[in-house]
């Protein structure tokens, strides 16, 4: 623990009880003003040397001493006339080390040792034990919330996800807003899968599929640009004046 220092000041003196200095007197040290208070032997005088009480200069004056290892910021000395209180002189000095200080309170290495395995510093890895969630966020129904916002330095808004559960992908660039990898999956594994229940990953309520093969399978009408009205070709030539959807089937 620290030793704050006291006594060494103009005001710090021994006095009788006319006021008057009195060198050379011999006084005793307490952790308070009352009758109960225990008094401090565990003290030091300015050089470190283990000191028990305070013995005044010459002229009176209380040496500048280091009081108990509690780091007590007031004690109470005792020269035969009544307890005094003695501020430390360092206090200031502590005051101002305090405001500039990165982490006076420790409370930053606090939440860095609470936090390390869930909210990972720049670089490192977040460690999830089995059965944890990484994380949970609680939101209000409100589609203009967004749990997670992606901007750029010019500050447009890019992925987000909105509070109502909505994913909304863009891009930085021209590259893939999303890719999905399902490597191993077989034919009858979905990877993609759109419910009109709440998602889930079987195929309950599946109005659209994405298939580990690449098949598509959807539950209602698909429209595209070379889908519908569809003519059909055979033959060793292909037709004169294709069109989109049209289908040869060459032979011979």
């Amino acid at each position: 623990m620290a030793r704050n220092l006291f006594g060494g000041t103009a005001s710090d003196v021994a006095e009788d009880i006319d006021g008057r200095r009195v060198p050379g007197a011999v006084g005793t040290v307490w952790d308070g003003p009352s009758d109960g208070a225990r008094q401090i032997t565990d003290l030091t005088d300015a050089d470190g040397a283990p000191i028990i009480q305070l013995q005044a200069d010459v002229r009176g004056f209380i040496p500048a001493f280091y009081g108990p290892a509690n780091d007590a910021e007031r004690v109470w000395v005792d020269f035969g006339v009544g307890r005094i209180a003695l501020v430390s002189v360092t206090v200031g000095d502590r005051l101002r080390k305090h405001l500039v200080d990165v982490d006076p309170h420790q409370s930053r290495a606090y939440t860095d040792e609470r936090l390390a395995s869930y909210l990972p510093a720049r670089g490192t890895e977040v460690q999830v034990p089995t059965g944890d969630a990484w994380l949970s966020a609680v939101v209000t129904d409100d589609p203009s919330g967004n749990v997670l916002r992606l901007r750029t330095a010019d500050g447009a808004e890019r992925t987000r996800l909105r509070s109502t559960g909505a994913l909304y992908l863009d891009s930085i660039g021209k590259r893939t807003p999303l890719c999905i990898g399902a490597p191993g999956f077989g034919p009858g594994q979905t990877v993609i899968n759109v419910s009109s229940t709440a998602a889930s990953p079987s195929s309950e309520g599946a109005v659209f599929q994405v298939k580990g093969d690449g098949s598509v399978i959807s539950s209602g009408t698909v429209t595209a640009a070379n889908l519908g009205n569809a003519r059909v070709f055979s033959g060793p030539l292909a037709p004169s004046a294709p069109r989109a959807g049209d289908v040869w089937v060459k032979y011979g």
